[in-house]
């Protein structure tokens, strides 16, 4: 097999990883701030270093690196990658997120029961007023017993009835003696209803009280096991205690710090790696490939490339349904909103495998000058150049030459269009597919991993498939100057026309109906039946009653106590009083957005092959553009204007106009707007799809304007000189052919 060969093999898959950590980032980024704390701002400023590091370095490496053995170089940035995929998942071992060190003697005071209460004839009024039993009781059966006369006769020694079950064996992780609760309830009903006489009321409710003299540790332990639950519900001994974690991870919260250091510095150096392939890659395969194969084995590359990004949102969907821990708590699904994925494995998994092709391609040998099997691994342009000028030039007569070769090819007006329109493609497409999985998650109710998942079966797939596609047809159709152009003008006009019928495909899932039930209330959730709950540290946990109504948590539908049966992780939310039937659970929660959900993925598919289709031709329009001498340069002057312009103010900008859709907002430490909870459907769609359409039609613009100037520009001839060195490489290989038939 010839050295080409086998660099376009090393080559290709290098490119294909460092694809799979680009989208494999994008689905690493919510559960990194979840995990460690940090609000949107401060993960998207630490996801903007890998730009930071990119920026100011593409466009000096691309001209030095071009002069000197690209292989080599391209083989330094792929190691670079590979190290800085490891050091995104230290942190995680660095930095493990323990638990805190709270002071519970408030919480223990209010579980040591009184003398009163503990005595042989305690009235029913006194007993009520254990902490406990009184967050246990729904308000309007309190309000009830505590109306009635108190009966002073000695408490009976209580024999419970049986523990009561359902479905199954009752988990008692987030009750505390919740059986002998829901017994004295019975009781109550018949004192309230029936008239009934109060000796078995107070008699279990002694019993309950009797039996927290002597377990107050262990009750304490289930009283933070349930404060630190993903879902909140209607306890005020027990979300007093929330608030008193929620402080005392504000007061460490500047230990973020250190790991956002660590991502930072790493995404810093990974913006450095990633300049070296493509700026000085493309060129070499330029150099030693036809250039009417150029097309195929372009759209071949951009296939492979893009077949990265499907295998890295496939990783991230498979590591987030682990648990960052690996030991998932009750109660909490890969469905629920409060879920913190397993990021870490898969950095370490790319890491660990994109070191070896970039260990081999650093190695690379050229072969023996003249050897039909000969790798150019040096510019040949560059070479032709270096003997028409004096080789001991100072550092600033280089400076000059520098700057003389990028004032030659910004001059050119087909490149500045053409850059111009990959700029703005760039800007619609970076921010919109940052913030797609937020949104499809958010609007159609698809849980995360599924997200990332259908992501890239329909989106990444379809743009590959549409890369390759382009390939193939520039090459059939030879597609030279302006048709060329035109047929980029035409894929645009057709991306845009479907991104527009994207606006009209909306859905309220479970979370937008939350928002829209509350529309009357300006999104206040407390209300009377909910007011004694203390909800105000409650987190998002979407639950619904037998109806199908939602609420944001169980603690704003009154529930007050968990039950999960057996090993079911959905559990039920019992005595809710803002609840009909007294029941919620996540199990009612109908979704009625699947029909929406299909339709939307059916433009997803067209839409990213239409994508994908103008990519080759593109690429070539960009690259035959400059002299065969600047093309490195010109690559990394592409470069360098798509991250200042596209890739870095992409998801600010895209961040402040979904901002603008938030209803509901969680707070910070300091009571500062943090994320977003809910957010209007209507606006969210809309101004999301409406921004990417006139992104789009700005480069649709200038793909008209490249396409008015490009009637001379030639993609697929060789040039004259290029065509006597093909004859000569043809011949050697003739040579070398001959003796063995």
């Amino acid at each position: 097999m010839e050295r080409i060969y086998i660099f376009l093999a090393l080559f290709s898959f290098v490119f294909f990883l460092e694809a799979i950590g680009g989208s494999y980032i994008n689905s690493a980024v919510q559960n990194i701030e979840r995990q460690f704390q940090m609000s949107s701002r401060t993960s998207g400023f630490m996801i903007s270093a890998s730009d930071f590091g990119y920026i100011p370095c593409v466009v000096f490496i691309a001209h030095f690196g071009s002069k000197g053995n690209r292989a080599r170089w391209i083989g330094s940035g792929a190691i670079l990658v590979s190290i800085t995929y490891l050091m995104l998942a230290s942190p995680n071992f660095l930095f493990p997120q323990g638990h805190h060190d709270i002071n519970t003697t408030a919480v223990a005071a209010q579980l040591k029961p009184t003398a009163g209460q503990l005595a042989s004839n305690s009235t029913l009024r006194e007993l009520l007023s254990y902490q406990l039993i009184r967050d246990r009781m729904p308000h309007d059966t309190y309000m009830a017993l505590m109306n009635l006369e108190d009966e002073t006769t000695e408490i009976e020694e209580y024999h419970p009835i049986a523990k009561l079950q359902k479905n199954g064996p009752i988990n008692n992780t987030y009750t505390i003696d919740g059986w002998l609760i829901d017994e004295a309830l019975l009781a109550a009903d018949g004192v309230i209803n029936n008239g009934s006489s109060q000796n078995t009321l107070r008699s279990s409710l002694s019993m309950f009280i009797r039996r927290r003299a002597n377990t107050s540790e262990k009750d304490i332990k289930k009283i933070r096991i349930s404060a630190a639950a993903p879902f909140t519900y209607c306890a005020e001994l027990t979300n007093s205690l929330r608030a008193i974690i929620k402080d005392s991870k504000c007061e460490e919260q500047s230990s973020n710090m250190y790991p956002f250091m660590v991502f930072f510095f790493s995404l810093l150096l990974l913006g450095i790696g990633r300049t070296m392939p493509w700026s000085l890659g493309v060129p070499l395969l330029d150099d030693n490939i036809k250039k009417k194969s150029l097309p195929a084995y372009f759209g071949a590359i951009s296939s492979i490339r893009v077949l990265g990004p499907i295998c890295g949102y496939m990783i991230g969907s498979f590591c987030n349904k682990f648990y960052y821990t690996l030991h998932p708590p009750n109660g909490l699904t890969p469905a629920d909103p409060t879920w913190i994925g397993a990021w870490w494995i898969g950095f370490l998994f790319i890491g660990t495998v994109a070191l070896f092709p970039s260990t081999m391609l650093f190695f690379f040998p050229q072969g023996k000058a003249g050897s039909s099997s000969a790798v150019q691994l040096r510019d040949v342009h560059k070479e032709k150049l270096k003997k028409t000028v004096e080789e001991d030039r100072t550092i600033g007569q280089k400076l000059k030459d520098f700057a003389r070769s990028c004032k030659a090819v910004l001059s050119t007006k087909i490149y500045l269009g053409s850059v111009m329109g990959r700029v703005c493609d760039i800007l619609a497409f970076k921010g919109y597919i940052v913030f797609l999985p937020k949104y499809l998650e958010n609007h159609f109710g698809i849980p995360q991993y599924l997200v990332h998942r259908y992501m890239a079966m329909f989106g990444v797939f379809g743009f590959g498939l549409g890369a390759a596609t382009g390939g193939f047809i520039t090459k059939k159709l030879k597609l030279n100057g302006r048709r060329a152009a035109m047929f980029v003008m035409l894929m645009s006009t057709v991306n845009v026309c479907l991104y527009s019928a994207k606006i009209f495909i909306g859905c309220e899932s479970i979370v937008n109906s939350i928002g829209l039930n509350n529309r009357e209330t300006n999104y206040n959730f407390t209300r009377e039946c909910n007011s004694q709950c203390f909800c105000e540290n409650a987190r998002l946990y979407p639950v619904c009653d037998k109806t199908g109504y939602a609420y944001f948590s169980p603690c704003h539908a009154g529930c007050r106590e968990a039950k999960q049966y057996g090993s079911d992780p959905l559990l039920d939310f019992t005595s809710c009083q803002c609840a009909p039937g007294g029941v919620v659970s996540k199990k009612y929660c109908e979704n009625t957005c699947k029909t929406s959900t299909v339709v939307f993925f059916l433009t997803v598919l067209p839409g990213s092959f239409v994508a994908g289709l103008g990519v080759v031709p593109a690429m070539l329009i960009l690259l035959r553009s400059v002299p065969p001498e600047s093309r490195s340069l010109s690559l990394g002057l592409q470069g360098m204007a798509v991250s200042l312009f596209g890739t870095l103010p992409s998801p600010i900008i895209w961040g402040l106009v979904i901002d603008a859709a938030c209803l509901v907002w969680d707070k910070t430490c300091n009571g500062a707007r943090g994320a977003c909870s809910i957010y209007h459907p209507d606006r969210l769609r809309v101004w999301m799809h409406l921004l990417y359409v006139v992104i789009r039609t700005i480069a649709l613009i200038t793909d008209i304007y490249v396409w008015k100037h490009a009637k001379h520009l030639n993609i697929m001839d060789e040039p004259a000189s290029e065509e006597k060195d093909n004859i000569r490489r043809n011949s050697i290989k003739m040579q070398a052919v001959q003796p063995d038939q």
